[in-house]
C-alpha cells in the first residue's frame, strides 16, 4: 500500500480504524521506517483506579502497529493481523500527550516483528509493545 498516495492512505485507515478512532489519536508522521502517534490521556478513558486504562493505551498503540504495517506491506498481501502481542507497562498516567514511536524490528516471511515505545511529556517511557504481525495472502 506505500505506492498509494499517503494522504489518501491516511484517510483511509481513519475510516476503517473505527476503535483506534474512539481514543482520537494523531497521526504525527509515517514513512516506511516508522510511524509516530499522539495520544491525549482523558479521564474517559481511565480505569476505576484512577489511572489510563490498559486497554486504552493497548489500543492505540496497536493501531499506531496497524497504520504502519498496512503501510509498508508488501503488495502481494491483501492485509495483516496481529499473531501474539505482548505488552510491558511501565509508569501510570493521569494526564498529558503520550507519544508512540513504531518501527519494523525484523521481517521474516510473512512475519513482520514489530515494536512500539510510548513515552509520556517528560520524555520517560511508559509502556513497550512487540507484536508480531502475519500477512494474508491475497
Amino acid at each position: 500500500m506505500h505506492e498509494k498516495n499517503l494522504e489518501n492512505y491516511i484517510q483511509w485507515f481513519k475510516n476503517t480504524d473505527k476503535l483506534g478512532e474512539i481514543f482520537s489519536p494523531k497521526i504525527v508522521s509515517l514513512s516506511e521506517t516508522e510511524c509516530l502517534y499522539e495520544y491525549t490521556v482523558i479521564p474517559a478513558h481511565f480505569n476505576p483506579s484512577g489511572i489510563l486504562h490498559g486497554g486504552a493505551l493497548y489500543t492505540v498503540m496497536d493501531s499506531s502497529q496497524g497504520l504502519f504495517v498496512h503501510y509498508i506491506l508488501d503488495d502481494s498481501f491483501k492485509a495483516a493481523a496481529t499473531g501474539t502481542a505482548t505488552i510491558k507497562y511501565l509508569a501510570p498516567l493521569k494526564s498529558g500527550v503520550v507519544k508512540i514511536r513504531t518501527y519494523l524490528k525484523e521481517k521474516s516471511g510473512r512475519k513482520l516483528f514489530v515494536n512500539s515505545v510510548a513515552t509520556d511529556e517528560s520524555g520517560r517511557e511508559v509502556a513497550t509493545l512487540e507484536e508480531i504481525w502475519i500477512a494474508i495472502l491475497k
